[in-house]
């Protein structure tokens, strides 16, 4: 996990907060039993070198972002003081695609990558240099099941949270073929903040920053591995009570 990472969310969370209190300050009734979230987020997928490398990509042939649906619930069971404890889950879902990206200079290795003719012996000096796969779009999805506890700050009308959890992800990353890849998920540690301010009774305007801290997984056969990493979700919805 970067620390550049929690600092960021620690700054975001604290401004949400301070924004949602001062909108909460004139309603002293509690925070509700639950809450539904519907969000829409752009989600930062990052060119991570080493995963493009395993995957025979160049960084620049990855899809650096894809728009996703998030989707999440909450119970709030305590009230200690100001802070309302709650639980709850959230899923995100996304697909990307980056279309062909020709070669950005000529001293990369030529050619595109056939699997069907064999490839020549390498010398000490080339045996760093993997073919790489050119001219197929390629594709990232990214899916996401964040258990979370959070701690609440604010009263019924509106609210700021801060919060994690440990759950699982699945990011997959292939080149345009007729059969989807088999992806293992990895462990994945999600942390942010957000804030809900209630337009009516019932709906709130509800905007969340997430971080996935998603732990390295080793290749298995045929099944490729992937590096640690970290992305980045922006959601914006509404929520339901």
């Amino acid at each position: 996990m970067s620390s550049a990472h929690v600092r960021t969310a620690l700054r975001v969370a604290f401004l949400l907060a301070t924004t949602a209190s001062g909108v909460a300050a004139q309603d002293d009734e509690p925070i509700g039993r639950y809450i539904i979230d519907l969000r829409g987020s752009s989600v930062g997928l990052g060119r991570n070198e080493e995963l493009a490398r395993v995957r025979r990509l160049r960084p620049d042939q990855l899809p650096a972002r894809g728009i996703a649906v998030d989707l999440g619930g909450h119970l709030y069971f305590l009230r200690l003081g100001p802070v309302t404890f709650g639980i709850g889950a959230s899923i995100l879902s996304t697909s990307a695609q980056q279309p062909v990206v020709e070669p950005m200079s000529e001293e990369q290795p030529p050619g595109r990558f056939n699997p069907f003719i064999p490839q020549q012996p390498t010398t000490d000096d080339e045996e760093e240099m993997e073919p790489l796969i050119e001219g197929i779009p390629v594709t990232s999805r990214f899916t996401a099941i964040s258990p979370q506890i959070t701690f609440n700050f604010g009263h019924r009308n509106g609210w700021s949270y801060v919060g994690g959890g440990l759950g699982t992800s699945r990011l997959n990353v292939y080149p345009q073929q007729p059969a989807t890849p088999v992806q293992r998920g990895a462990r994945t540690l999600n942390y942010g903040g957000g804030a809900r301010w209630f337009l009516t009774p019932n709906v709130a305007l509800s905007l969340d920053l997430r971080f996935f801290a998603i732990s390295p997984i080793e290749q298995l056969g045929e099944q490729p591995g992937s590096p640690r990493q970290t992305l980045m979700a922006a959601n914006i919805g509404v929520s339901v009570r």
